[in-house]
């Protein structure tokens, strides 16, 4: 390490020692990561390409590629459907850039389609794709949402050998526009940049677009992945491709420096903490960028960073208009300002500068996450700085005592469900209206699970065996949903104006009457939500120092089993679930400790359903001293269960749910309508989940349950009625016993969610 980097280091390391003693906290762990460059692989003039590709990668400053970046190359030059796995930073764009020129110079009719996740993703890369590009006289531009109309009709008359564009474009653009699909239908290459992101319902949708735009252009298309942090690149790939895949692997991490913290907040609530660190960090000089994986926390940090520390922490997040967004990129790459609070939005990587630390609020919900945002700090040689906020959390309180095991660990799977009926609806009328009619022999399969219900609604007809689009109802039926998700989406109005939206069934929790909402820097009071019309109103108020979290129940009204067998004595069944929330009421809570302020119940709960995937479970029942011991068993279990699911699956917090019944029965659901693939995961390592969950609840030392054990941010009973003795009893129990003596049968008895 250089001795200019390690003094830079150990400044800023002291200078974190003082602020946090300041507020009675404490380091808890420190990770040095120090890597160097790749291993190199062949002298560009030794490889077999054209001589103008050489001398414009030679100009360009490019002499050697790195042996990953030579691997794929000769993968994708000998037609195989590759996937590329490094980190961040490591060199993958060049990986899949130059075997695809070397091709497209010499055949001017063949095309290339480079998809990114979003539209600033894609002019973010503009740049690099087009330095060579230009120099070889290969032709490229953009094609999305914000493309003029006059280039769009110049772009399909004379369609550029590479096209960029997004999921959400092609998706539209195959439906409904005969002169996009035209613009595609030479297509040699297809290129998914940043993969890792394709995970659960995105991922389902991704599949069947891709799906859709092989059998456009031709069977021999070829297909390149690309991405960071990826546990089962092969699997993801042939799930998102439908074929066999050649992975390619980088290296994991970026060259280069950076120091990661661990911090324990301590007595201070975690948002109010987070925004202290992050003042600290911008009035010492240093660009921050800081994570959080809640809306509204994002926008309750930049708030106290504001009105407490007298600090500008701008909010990047879904839900605001993408002129905002983009002037928050272009604020804190031009230096105007410090200071960035983001959701999940930039942690692609959009370029925003060079930024000196790193700041996520808590552990991301998965590893591959953490590595994908640590990988932001620190670039073009500079070191980086990478705290992350721990505290009462049973994942985090895990981590703190094992901060090892977190940074030795691989990262997370990814996952799709692929028979999501929300999303199979979505694609097959997309594809009747790109096709025109389909033979009922040459449909995919799946689609015979959606088949039956959009006869009967009217979207399709079939006669001799040919299925057809009821055209209009279908063209609105696709512009009424939208890919990145499956739920019906609330407007949120103010003063009759739509300032925003929220997805159900999340707006019933963050939008059910008098829940304060946080949205653009201002917080405003939900006044009424329409589960019917999906309509919000809010109205704004001054100076408030208290947040709201809501009080709900949820039940399990029908399952469907798919897939059932034995976790040890456990039996578990995954299937279809129709499940109902009831937002009973809600509590008031202190901004600064959190704790509780009061307690309101309306006097008709606020009801809405809907059909998931997830399992079902049936514990023992035990000899319990109480009905409430019993129930707080059960009830500390699911808790515990879910949290063990995380790391795992690489799951958020707010990805899964659950629900325990006083007859023993743990329900692990999907939070999103149809399901994303998250809890056919936990029912394939559902051993592993009960593992880790064991090792929480047994490693803490509280008498009965609390935040770092049991407790969980989005109980629906205020974490009332938890007992992590008898959760433990259970799991011991489980563990102890090889004999099945569990029926299943069906849950009894009034749930908590």
């Amino acid at each position: 390490m250089g001795q200019d980097i390690q003094s830079n280091l150990l400044d800023l390391l002291s200078f974190l020692n003082e602020i946090v003693k300041n507020q009675n906290s404490k380091i808890s762990y420190i990770y040095n990561e120090n890597y160097g460059y790749p291993d190199l692989g062949s002298n560009i003039k030794d490889m077999n390409l054209s001589e103008e590709l050489k001398n414009a990668l030679i100009n360009y400053g490019i002499i050697k590629l790195y042996k990953f970046q030579q691997e794929a190359m000769e993968s994708i030059l000998k037609n195989n459907d590759t996937v590329i796995s490094a980190g961040t930073a490591t060199g993958k764009t060049e990986a899949f850039l130059i075997p695809i020129l070397n091709l497209l110079k010499n055949n001017s009719e063949e095309r290339a389609l480079f998809i990114y996740p979003t539209k600033s993703l894609e002019r973010d890369q503009i740049s690099r794709i087009s330095s060579l590009s230009k120099e070889l006289g290969v032709s490229f531009g953009i094609i999305d949402g914000d493309t003029p109309p006059k280039e769009r009709t110049e772009i399909y008359k004379n369609t550029p050998q590479i096209l960029i564009s997004n999921p959400d474009m092609i998706h539209l653009g195959l439906s409904l526009s005969s002169e996009f699909r035209n613009a595609l239908k030479n297509l040699k290459f297809v290129v998914i940049d940043e993969m890792h992101i394709y995970k659960g319902i995105f991922g389902s949708h991704m599949k069947w677009i891709l799906y859709r735009l092989s059998k456009l252009s031709n069977e021999d298309v070829l297909f390149i992945g690309s991405g960071a942090t990826i546990g089962n690149p092969e699997e993801m790939g042939e799930s998102l491709f439908g074929r066999k895949v050649k992975v390619i692997y980088g290296p994991k991490r970026r060259k280069g420096t950076a120091l990661h913290i661990f911090i324990d907040h301590g007595y201070m609530s975690r948002w109010t903490f987070s925004s202290y660190i992050i003042s600290s960090l911008i009035k010492k000089g240093l660009k921050v960028l800081a994570f959080t994986d809640s809306q509204q926390m994002s926008e309750l940090i930049s708030k106290i960073s504001r009105k407490n520390y007298n600090t500008n922490v701008l909010v990047h997040r879904a839900g605001l208009s993408a002129e905002t967004r983009k002037k928050v990129e272009n604020d804190i790459k031009e230096g105007l300002i410090k200071g960035v609070v983001s959701t999940s939005t930039l942690e692609l990587g959009i370029d925003i500068g060079d930024l000196d630390a790193i700041v996520m609020t808590s552990l991301p919900k998965s590893y591959s996450s953490y590595l994908q945002r640590a990988g932001r700090a620190g670039r073009r040689g500079n070191p980086g700085l990478v705290i992350t906020i721990m505290g009462d959390d049973p994942i985090e309180s895990f981590y703190l005592n094992n901060p090892e095991k977190y940074f030795s660990q691989e990262p997370d799977p990814g996952y799709i469900e692929p028979r999501n009926k929300e999303v199979l609806k979505l694609h097959f009328i997309s594809y009747l209206l790109q096709k025109g009619f389909i033979k009922k022999d040459d449909m995919p399969e799946e689609f015979l699970d959606v088949v039956d219900e959009l006869l009967q609604k009217g979207f399709i007809s079939i006669s001799n065996n040919i299925y057809h689009p009821s055209w209009k109802e279908g063209r609105n039926f696709i512009l009424n949903n939208s890919i990145r998700s499956t739920g019906p989406i609330v407007k949120i109005y103010y003063k009759n104006k739509n300032i925003g939206y929220r997805e159900m069934p999340q707006a019933l929790y963050e939008l059910h009457p008098n829940a304060i909402y946080y949205h653009s820097g201002e917080t405003y009071l939900s006044i009424k939500l329409d589960v019917n019309s999906y309509r919000a109103e809010v109205i704004k108020l001054n100076d408030v120092h208290f947040y709201t979290k809501p009080l709900y129940n949820i039940d399990v009204i029908e399952v469907i089993p798919k897939e059932k067998r034995l976790a040890g004595i456990i039996p578990i069944t995954y299937g279809d679930l129709h499940i109902m929330i009831q937002v009973e009421g809600y509590v008031v809570k202190d901004e600064y400790s959190g704790s509780i302020i009061s307690t309101s119940y309306y006097e008709k709960p606020i009801k809405w359903d809907y059909w998931t995937k997830g399992i079902l479970t049936k514990y023992p029942e035990l000899m319990f001293e109480s009905g409430e011991k019993k129930i707080s068993s059960y009830h500390a279990l699911e808790h515990v269960l879910i949290s063990a699911s995380r790391p795992i699956i690489g799951a958020s917090d707010t990805d899964l749910g659950g629900i325990s019944y006083p007859s023993g029965h743990i329900v692990i659901y999907d939070s999103s309508i149809g399901g994303h693939g998250g809890s056919k995961l936990v029912f394939d390592r559902f051993e592993k989940v009960e593992g880790l969950a064991l090792k929480i609840v047994s490693s803490c030392n509280c008498e009965d349950g609390c935040p770092r054990c049991v407790f969980s941010p989005y109980c629906g009973n205020n974490n009332q009625y938890l007992s992590r003795k008898g959760a433990l009893s259970l799991l011991k129990y489980v563990f102890e016993n090889k004999e099945t003596k569990n029926e299943e049968g069906k849950p009894l008895g009034k749930p908590l969610a």
